[in-house]
């Protein structure tokens, strides 16, 4: 499976990467033998700090084991939901790195942790949530579904490590096998896909104008499903008139054609600065995209896309004027 076999290329990669393979797991044996209990003490970040456990912290970090004066106690709890967030909130507090925070907890308990990656965020098309510690507990949680899902690494560093080497090998031709058999993966294809579409909450607000700009972005990918998006913003423009003209009985009404005909009559389309004829022919075009019909072309998609984006400025000047 491309995942395990990926995680197996972590030496190629990290070498390719730093100039010499990176021994996590000797990080992790000696942390392991150091560490007492659940608590991060200085000769813990000594061991994660020095390039000779295994691999090259201070490429990447900076090191804070000297100022570190009393041991750090996480939660006993650390494996559930609760001990999890506890753990990265109170490392945060102290060290202000949500990256230092996901290598501390990494090495201490690589069943749960793993390191924050921006490479790996950006393969799994990740966006940043407003605090780094909801950004890092929603990036543990990905790749904890990996673990579910597959079932052939166990730990969520594993999967880490995996997705890292498979972000630097990716474009790789002598690993293009792998690369088409994970690109033909459904559970990480959908992963990336439901990633990239949470993005989109921080601004989020299912207006006519955001679904209109989605729906544009979309058409240079898929005019079928951008179609539809146009089709729906079209809907609900019509039901606005349909209401401003006292047409509208009740929410769960159908619209047709003949309504279609009513609202073009009572709008004074002119007015509007709509050329008569044009609710109804943007009607008939709306159909076509909705009910599949196999000669629904991408002109066709355009002109749809085109149409509604005019009517519903159109509504909207008119609307703004009446407020």
């Amino acid at each position: 499976m491309w995942i395990q076999e990926f995680h197996g290329l972590y030496p190629v990669a990290t070498e390719r990467h730093t100039g010499r393979s990176q021994n996590l797991s000797q990080v992790e044996d000696l942390v392991n033998q150091t560490r007492q209990g659940w608590e991060v003490n200085r000769r813990v970040l000594e061991i994660i700090e020095d390039p000779d456990s295994g691999w090259d912290y201070p490429k990447w970090f900076p090191r804070l084991s000297a100022q570190l004066e009393q041991p750090f106690p996480l939660p006993t709890h650390i494996y559930s939901q609760q001990g999890k967030r506890a753990a990265v909130k109170s490392l945060h507090e102290a060290i202000k790195n949500i990256e230092i925070v996901s290598v501390i907890l990494r090495f201490m308990c690589p069943d749960v942790f793993g390191i924050f990656s921006p490479p790996v965020a950006s393969f799994l098309r990740l966006s940043p949530l407003p605090s780094p510690i909801d950004t890092y507990l929603m990036y543990l949680n990905v790749l904890k579904n990996f673990v579910e899902h597959y079932k052939v690494l166990k730990r969520v560093a594993d999967i880490d490590m995996a997705l890292w080497s498979a972000a630097h090998l990716v474009h790789d031709p002598a690993y293009a096998p792998l690369k088409e058999e994970m690109y033909g993966d459904e559970f990480f294809h959908e992963t990336r896909l439901r990633n990239l579409l949470k993005g989109l909450e921080g601004f989020w607000r299912r207006t006519g104008m955001q679904r209109l700009i989605f729906a544009r972005v979309v058409l240079e990918r898929d005019h079928v499903l951008a179609s539809v998006i146009f089709a729906r913003v079209y809907e609900s423009v019509l039901r606005e008139m349909m209401e401003y003209h006292g047409l509208l009985k009740g929410v769960i009404q159908k619209i047709d054609l003949a309504l279609v005909q009513q609202i073009e009559r009572r709008s004074e389309i002119a007015s509007l600065g709509l050329q008569q004829g044009q609710l109804e022919a943007l009607w008939k075009l709306r159909n076509k995209a909705v009910h599949g019909e196999l000669d629904f072309t991408l002109k066709k998609a355009e002109l749809l896309g085109q149409g509604v984006e005019e009517v519903w400025r159109a509504w909207r000047k008119r609307t703004s004027r009446t407020h």
